[in-house]
């Protein structure tokens, strides 16, 4: 019997999950295992890191998932699960998030590589949420970058300006170390990024008074970002030059915000369209008439228009107001979205008298 814990379990979610919770399952694990918020030791974290893995290796892929459904951990190919349990984790979690994790480990598996010249920093991708309000507009958006910037008197290098390079004598320049771990009568070797040079191969004969061999400044900067109107939730805003700064004088990656849109009382957003359930007075609905409904608008403004109601309106007609959804800029030229409202009847809850004979007339005349 294998003594590996369920797939299921390690990720936290029931056996008939979809793909898409199987993913969120995924990153929100992924998460707890980051360096800033896991509590135990790295080597722990690395451990985790590499169940999880193997676990969403498996239950990713529909044909392996459908084999382990049916036979566990034993109706999988031996060499799939030393490929998916030895891989690097933090590949997995990079194409989810767009940020490379396996540099904030210091490397893992030996998959971090060297570059003899100067080489781009890592792009960073941030979450920002935003009201319907404000995706409407447009708005600017001051964020902080949670992360270490790059040393401006050194540009990352570590060394102190005119100071020349030498090769790393921990790591003989290669960028990498071994490491060694005895289990019983076996000792398991690995590598892993050389933590004296980061990687690089090389060490600077003197380190930057400033950072004092870091090449991280630590400061943390704040910018503005203008997100233009009509954006949509999934949506990348780039800033160019605010990513992961270059570990050897190379230019900084950039930084990547992906929107999402936080819940509305009552709209509902589809593409350019907005949504809304409208309950009416069931008179109106029955005679027509003219009512005022909302729309969306900027923040902080609340938009009405007035929009007719056909007479023997029926509970779930759609009504429209053309052009008073979301605009969006393409190649110059403005699209726009319409506004939906899905009818409900809006039954008083109290009558006078005058108003109860007139539907008992009513209903005695049908």
């Amino acid at each position: 019997m294998s003594d590996k814990r369920d797939y299921y379990e390690v990720l936290g979610v029931d056996r008939s999950a979809d793909e898409a919770a199987i993913k969120k399952a995924y990153r929100k694990k992924a998460m707890e295992y980051h360096p800033d918020r896991y509590k135990g030791p790295k080597e722990e974290a690395e451990e985790k890191f590499k169940e999880l893995n193997e676990a969403y290796s498996v239950l990713s892929d529909s044909n392996l998932r459908t084999r382990y459904d049916r036979f566990g951990h034993q109706g999988l190919d031996p060499r799939v699960r030393a490929s998916a349990h030895n891989a690097n984790p933090f590949d997995f979690v990079s194409q989810i998030f767009g940020m490379d994790f396996g540099d904030i480990f210091g490397g893992f598996g030996g998959q971090s590589r060297r570059s003899r010249g100067p080489t781009r920093g890592r792009d960073a991708v941030l979450e920002v949420y935003l009201t319907y309000e404000e995706a409407y507009s447009g708005v600017s958006k001051k964020i902080t970058i949670p992360f270490k910037q790059g040393c401006k008197t050194c540009h990352g290098t570590g060394a102190e300006p005119g100071s020349e390079m030498s090769t790393c004598a921990n790591c003989r320049g290669s960028g990498r170390v071994e490491r060694r771990v005895q289990t019983g009568i076996f000792i398991q070797v690995s590598q892993e990024q050389c933590s004296k040079c980061r990687g690089t191969g090389q060490i600077p004969k003197k380190k930057c008074k400033k950072c004092k061999g870091s090449g991280y400044s630590s400061e943390k900067e704040k910018i503005s970002v203008k997100i233009p109107p009509g954006v949509n939730e999934g949506e990348m805003v780039r800033v160019q030059g605010k990513g992961h700064p270059s570990r050897n004088g190379g230019t900084p990656g950039d930084l990547i915000l992906r929107i999402g849109l936080k819940e509305h009382d009552y709209f509902q957003r589809d593409g350019l369209d907005v949504h809304m359930l409208l309950p009416i007075p069931f008179d109106v609905a029955a005679l027509g008439g003219e009512i005022e409904v909302p729309v969306i608008g900027p923040p902080d403004e609340e938009r009405f228009e007035k929009m007719k109601v056909p007479k023997g309106t029926q509970v779930f007609d759609t009504l429209v107001l053309k052009n008073k959804g979301f605009v969006r800029s393409y190649n110059g030229r403005d699209a726009t979205g319409n506004m939906y409202y899905k009818v409900t009847i809006e039954v008083p809850h109290k009558l006078n008298k005058k108003q109860i004979k007139a539907l008992k007339d009513y209903r005695d005349a049908s």
